[in-house]
């Protein structure tokens, strides 16, 4: 490879994580991200780059308006399915990537990437560079050819946007988060209908990749109905565990070691009296392929052959791992 070439490859992988990040935020999809990330360092590989300055802000914008035209038509698609469209969750994973290190630089939770789907592309790209990458409005002005004071008011429109179909003024409190998270667990994997009524509003929002609701919810109350649809989800799993997906805990069901469900909470955020306002259930199976291959049977069968073939191994395991290593 000649000096170019390897100055080429070095500048690319230096941004890579940040690359596909901000895919992911776009599309919702590791494997529609990757693609991207891929085409975009096909073009990177084969221009003539002599006279870019700044490499990352030459990819960063090819990277943008690529991710745009993909979701132009994905947007489309997925209007078209008989079925809800969730984004695909990216795991918190035990040993973190620079991938991983790059979403959690970009923090933004699963919930607001649901809501992400309601905007414009335009909108959405200027939303993810300003309020997960920190780009300036001149900055955004220049990837998606319009003047910053432009930029400002599509950010600001879609922030609007976001708020009014519910996205939190504010992240909830971790703790108490990941406490009702926990109770919403334990209640599941009990199957005690009685504390589940207990944790939901009187009137949930139920989003899900797949129809959650039989007919027995037509005519129950609100919140009586949507628990009789979690309940009967999770009594198709043998097993429910907490985990860290984008930054916050979620409830995720495996049947036979294999992950068959992921339910994100959002709470009301009352002080004292925390109720559930809003589940997304995602159920797809490409759509958990990304948390199978980190705590999938699959996975674990990895893990315990490693720990195995060396018997004092050192490996640190998070403490929501959902399998007892040592059992």
């Amino acid at each position: 490879m000649t000096k170019q070439g390897n100055d080429k490859a070095s500048s690319f992988e230096a941004v890579r994580a940040r690359l596909l990040g901000l895919a992911y935020r776009m599309l919702g999809s590791r494997a529609e991200a990757e693609d991207v990330v891929q085409d975009v360092w096909l073009k990177w590989h084969l221009a003539d780059t002599r006279a870019v300055q700044t490499p990352v802000a030459w990819l960063t914008t090819l990277t943008t308006r690529t991710a745009i035209d993909r979701l132009r038509h994905a947007q489309r698609e997925r209007a078209s399915q008989a079925t809800g469209w969730l984004p695909e969750p990216w795991l918190d994973e035990v040993a973190p990537s620079a991938e991983e290190l790059a979403l959690r630089a970009a923090e933004m939770s699963y919930g607001v990437m649901l809501l992400l789907e309601r905007l414009k592309p335009d909108e959405r790209a200027a939303f993810v560079l300003h309020e997960a990458f920190d780009c300036d409005y001149a900055e955004i002005a220049g990837i998606l050819e319009r003047t910053p004071a432009a930029c400002r008011q599509i950010v600001h429109r879609a922030r609007a946007r976001l708020q009014r179909a519910g996205a939190p003024s504010q992240r909830p409190d971790p703790a108490a988060h990941a406490q009702i998270v926990e109770r919403l667990r334990a209640a599941l994997e009990a199957q005690d209908r009685t504390d589940l009524l207990r944790l939901f509003s009187d009137s949930p929002e139920i989003v899900s990749d797949a129809p959650v609701c039989g007919p027995a919810c037509a005519s129950a109350p609100a919140a009586a109905g949507w628990v009789d649809t979690v309940t009967s989800l999770a009594q198709q799993a043998n097993n429910a565990e907490v985990v860290s997906v984008q930054g916050a805990m979620c409830v995720v069901l495996f049947f036979e070691g294999d992950v068959v469900g992921l339910l994100d909470v959002w709470t009301d955020g009352v002080e004292g009296s925390t109720k559930i306002i809003s589940l997304r259930i995602v159920t797809g199976e490409e759509r958990l392929q990304a948390l199978n291959r980190v705590v999938g049977r699959a996975a674990v069968t990895q893990l315990l052959t490693r720990i195995q073939q060396n018997p004092t191994p050192s490996i640190t395991m998070g403490s929501d791992f959902p399998v007892d290593v040592h059992a």
